[in-house]
């Protein structure tokens, strides 16, 4: 066990860590998060040492990216022009994007990942009914947001 054990664990959750890290703070940022966070768990412990990583990576990408969130106040759509996204479906990145972080996660993950409750549960650290709540909530904003 060792650097090696960690990075194969690293690699194989990389592409959806950032996906998930793109959602919450932007496609600029989302790499910084995802490098920020794994080097600090690797010098702390190995990712090897944990009984669950990528619960602890999910939840770790979420927790750093409330402090990026706070930093910057804003994250923005995306970086650069997507022109591969259909102009109707803008509106609807734009709208979950400006969700709260948490309903940001939780709709990323039931949406866009097909996870279900129990797994957003587990890879945000929450119960599954707040998982439930902060989907509502979000469902609630994007139909308002969407009118």
């Amino acid at each position: 066990m060792g650097m090696d054990d960690s990075a194969e664990i690293y690699g194989k959750y990389r592409e959806e860590l950032h996906r998930y890290a793109t959602t919450l703070v932007g496609a600029s940022d989302a790499e910084d998060v995802v490098s920020t966070v794994v080097l600090r768990i690797i010098r702390k412990r190995g990712l090897e040492d944990l009984d669950d990583p990528r619960a602890y990576l999910f939840k770790s990408v979420l927790n750093e990216s409330r402090g990026y969130a706070r930093r910057r106040k804003h994250t923005p759509l995306v970086d650069q022009p997507i022109s591969d996204v259909p102009v109707e479906l803008l509106d609807v990145v734009q709208a979950v994007m400006d969700l709260p972080l948490r309903q940001r996660a939780a709709v990323f993950l039931y949406y866009w990942e097909s996870e279900p409750i129990d797994e957003i549960a587990r890879l945000m650290n929450i119960v599954p009914g707040a998982v439930k709540r902060y989907l509502h909530l979000a469902r609630k904003r994007l139909k308002g947001a969407l009118r």
